[in-house]
């Protein structure tokens, strides 16, 4: 099983959304996906309890800091993807998850206070050695979006796809659906497009 931990000391910067997106679109892709919701608020669990399919699929409960490798490891052969929800602070929870990351991935509003802030999450990815990924999330069509990559990029990798500012991302956070699952083509392009990059930096 490979793990992707989704990391950012700032909150508002989407993890969530990539979470439960990322989840459908690799279980549609053919994998046996695993969530977990290491937020305190809970926000990934609600967002399964909505939903009316099994997969992808989420522990019986949220292990604490101590808890989630053993966690993992007793699954481990049941899933081909964990995918990891971190809480904004509170940096226990992502050093542990860290620990079991096969990859980590940063998202980042294109804005100048995450981009100032995206060095808190950095530093204590860089430390553990992980390979990572940046994501502009809630990207509008704008100059600043550009002016943003190429920021990030001279920290790391920047994913080629960015996640627009787009409404159905809240609409299906409250409807437990993924993007995927919905008649928008742009925003589940946008994440099938992502998943098959992250594979490919899997597996490579």
């Amino acid at each position: 099983m490979r793990t992707i931990v989704i990391a950012a000391r700032k909150g508002g910067a989407g993890k969530t959304t990539l979470t439960r997106n990322l989840a459908v679109a690799a279980c549609e892709a053919g994998q046996r996906v695993l969530c977990l919701d290491l937020d305190p608020q809970a926000s990934l669990r609600g967002w399964w309890d909505r939903r009316e399919v099994e997969s992808p699929s989420m522990l019986d409960r949220d292990p604490q800091p101590a808890e989630i490798q053993a966690a993992l490891e007793a699954v481990a052969e049941a899933f081909d993807l964990c995918l990891i929800d971190t809480p904004p602070t509170r940096a226990e929870w992502l050093n542990e998850a860290l620990v079991n990351a096969d990859l980590v991935l940063i998202p980042v509003r294109p804005s100048p206070d995450d981009l100032s802030a995206v060095g808190n999450t950095l530093a204590g990815v860089s430390r553990a050695r992980i390979p990572f990924a940046f994501v502009l999330s809630q990207t509008p069509r704008a100059r600043i979006t550009d002016e943003a990559a190429r920021v990030l990029a001279q920290h790391g990798r920047v994913a080629p796809v960015n996640i627009s500012h787009r409404v159905v991302y809240a609409e299906t956070g409250a409807t437990g659906e993924g993007v995927t699952e919905t008649g928008n083509k742009k925003a589940a392009a946008e994440f099938v497009a992502l998943w098959d990059y992250l594979k490919g930096m899997l597996d490579g």
